[in-house]
């Protein structure tokens, strides 16, 4: 009997380990983007000069090489950074999670359209309607 609790035992913590290393696995492959890359594109598609945006920063010339250099930052530094550029270097790494996520000003745009697409249709109607009462007017009037 004991041996029989022993087996079941060691077969649910197999399936929790397989899991927990299926999961891993899963969170492992997908590779966090190299926030400094991020910063190093932005400076030089956009000709930031370095100087200028350490001293923006009230930072030496190296720590704006160092963080180009630097995997992942920390979020003052992105934030920071961001205002400094006016570029939001936040938004561009969440929008690169491999996670469907809706912000609440994307859903306010999302709602907005919507009701703008529904009062497009509404005027095509009306203007329909206008069409066949002005071929009545003139079917009226040439006659």
């Amino acid at each position: 009997m004991l041996y029989l609790k022993n087996i079941i035992i060691f077969t649910a913590l197999n399936q929790v380990n397989m899991s927990n290393s299926r999961d891993n696995n899963y969170v492992s492959a997908k590779t966090m983007p190299h926030n400094g890359k991020l910063l190093a594109d932005f400076i030089q598609n956009n000709k930031i000069n370095r100087a200028e945006l350490a001293r923006q920063l009230n930072k030496a010339n190296t720590s704006v090489y160092q963080y180009a250099e630097s995997p992942s930052l920390q979020m003052h530094v992105l934030w920071k950074v961001s205002l400094a550029l006016n570029h939001n270097f936040v938004a561009e790494l969440g929008a690169s999670l491999p996670v469907d996520y809706v912000t609440p000003k994307e859903q306010e745009l999302q709602d907005q359209i919507k009701v703008l697409q529904e009062q497009i249709e509404g005027l095509k109607k009306e203007i329909e309607h206008q069409q066949i009462e002005i071929g009545v007017y003139k079917n009226i009037v040439g006659k």
